[in-house]
């Protein structure tokens, strides 16, 4: 049976909890790439193939020989499911992927990789990624007939740094197929009234959404801010804000009222995120998984494209959409729902499937809708999986917030060392206990003669360890001043005291 590696986190139906992923890195920093591998997971489980996913170790620190001598021994190809990953901010991973991707010789397929730029330079080149988005290219395409792209800025990026057409499959992102071939989302005219459900996704840095958040979270008591970095979710867990907080109208700190009257919901798997999500009436927001997310959920949603990477996809998938840079601050949930059209989304939707399986084949990478690799083992699996829920802020109430906290408590508590470690709230004693209760006489003596046993046992060998040397050597001409005889001397006067 082929065996293949994917650059993603666990299998998706093994449950992580809350307060494990943060500390093993089950996302990558973001909730959203857990929807991108999924899907591509699901696609290749065919009866014939098993897919091992690797938790992203290949782009993390420590990768050696060995680790890629494993991969190329025990793996018939590697696929790698990829984002933004031609930034700036990327650099380092970048390269430690590339490294990994020269060692190999096995095939290695790239799968739905994105530029990243400012809207207006979306094909920019000249920038400090250049030269390692070229070095990864070039490694990948020894080893690859293509590499799939999220859309036509990444391509056009890729033109300018000497990859054609011929090298580059303009394939979208395969989470709009994490359910299937066909996530329709049906065109309803839904009126929003101050009682409406509303989800919410927010690029923080994002300085327009400042005074978009605050309208809405006051405007619509009903509306949940679904967060995706790490560093959200470390806010939920344990209450610890951002570092830096430039603007509080920033859903980032626990004084924010989303925070306050828990608001806020944090996704742990895709499936858990897609079936929270069915219950709300409409989605908008700057974030393109949080807008796939709705959109496999069912519910309108309009994207705020405030990058090329974001605005490629919705381009290239026909996701309604609107350039931030053109919408008011003002801009109302209203107004949005108003111009949400799906047709072409709808219509559109055979054609960029059918591209992404021709890519896969490409490849040489069997999926389940081809004949005679129809499966449904992946989605089996999934259903019987109890996997945790959305994660709330500490100020969640009933059942809910009870068992969440006291998880996190139990979490704590695993290890008292730790504990006595942190620097949060720490505090020094100006009477402490002692670090143990101090032992009686009786135990105080029976301890010393033991040691006290030990230590002429040691003596007693040092003395027929020198016997025997001044048998084979004859005795030193110095021998009371030699530095072995002088410690023995002085341990032994020690004893008779």
């Amino acid at each position: 049976m082929p065996r293949i590696l994917i650059r993603s986190a666990k299998n998706p139906w093994t449950p992580v909890q809350a307060e494990a992923v943060l500390s093993q890195s089950v996302h990558a920093t973001n909730a959203g790439n857990l929807l991108f591998g999924q899907a591509v997971h699901r696609m290749l489980s065919t009866p014939h193939t098993e897919v091992v996913p690797n938790n992203y170790e290949t782009g993390r620190k420590g990768y050696n020989r060995k680790y890629v001598d494993r991969i190329n021994s025990e793996f018939d190809h590697f696929v790698i499911p990829l984002a933004n990953a031609f930034r700036p901010g990327f650099k380092k991973n970048l390269e430690r992927l590339t490294a990994v991707v020269r060692e190999l010789t096995i095939p290695v397929t790239v799968i739905g990789v994105g530029s990243q730029h400012e809207l207006g330079d979306e094909a920019g080149v000249g920038g400090a990624i250049d030269e390692d988005t070229q070095n990864f290219v070039s490694a990948v395409l020894d080893r690859s007939a293509s590499i799939g792209v999220r859309g036509t800025f990444t391509a056009e990026y890729l033109k300018k740094l000497g990859f054609g057409s011929e090298h580059v499959d303009v394939i979208g992102c395969p989470s709009v197929f994490f359910s299937g071939p066909s996530p329709a989302v049906e065109n309803t005219k839904t009126r929003l009234t101050r009682d409406s459900k509303i989800a919410m996704s927010v690029s923080p840095y994002v300085e327009k959404m400042q005074p978009i958040v605050e309208h809405h979270t006051m405007a619509y008591p009903h509306l949940m801010y679904i967060p995706q970095n790490a560093a959200d979710l470390q806010m939920l867990l344990w209450g610890e804000s951002h570092k830096s907080i430039p603007d509080l109208r920033r859903p980032i700190h626990t004084e924010h009222p989303l925070y306050l009257e828990d608001r806020m919901r944090y996704p742990l798997d895709p499936r858990t995120w897609i079936e929270y999500l069915q219950d709300f009436e409409f989605a908008f927001g700057t974030r393109i998984h949080g807008t796939i997310a709705a959109i496999l959920a069912g519910v309108p949603t309009m994207l705020l494209a405030h990058d090329s990477r974001t605005l490629e996809l919705a381009e290239y998938h026909k996701i309604p959409h609107i350039p931030i840079d053109q919408i008011s601050e003002k801009m109302d949930a209203k107004e949005l729902i108003d111009s949400v059209d799906y047709t072409e989304f709808n219509a559109n939707l055979p054609e960029t499937f059918d591209r992404l399986t021709r890519f896969f084949e490409r490849n040489n990478l069997d999926h389940i809708y081809q004949p005679g690799n129809e499966s449904d083992a992946f989605d089996r699996q999934l259903a019987g999986a109890q996997l945790p829920p959305m994660v709330g802020t500490l100020n969640a109430e009933g059942k809910e917030g009870h068992e969440q906290l006291v998880s996190r408590v139990r979490w704590l508590r695993q290890n008292t060392r730790a504990d006595r470690r942190r620097t949060a709230f720490n505090m020094k004693l100006d009477f402490p206990y002692p670090t143990a209760a101090p032992k009686s006489y009786d135990a105080a003596i029976t301890s010393l003669e033991k040691n006290l046993s030990a230590l002429r046992k040691e003596i007693a060998g040092i003395q027929d360890t020198l016997a025997a040397q001044e048998k084979i050597n004859g005795a030193p001409k110095n021998a009371r001043r030699s530095p072995v005889r002088r410690v023995f001397h002085k341990i032994k006067r020690s004893l008779k005291r």
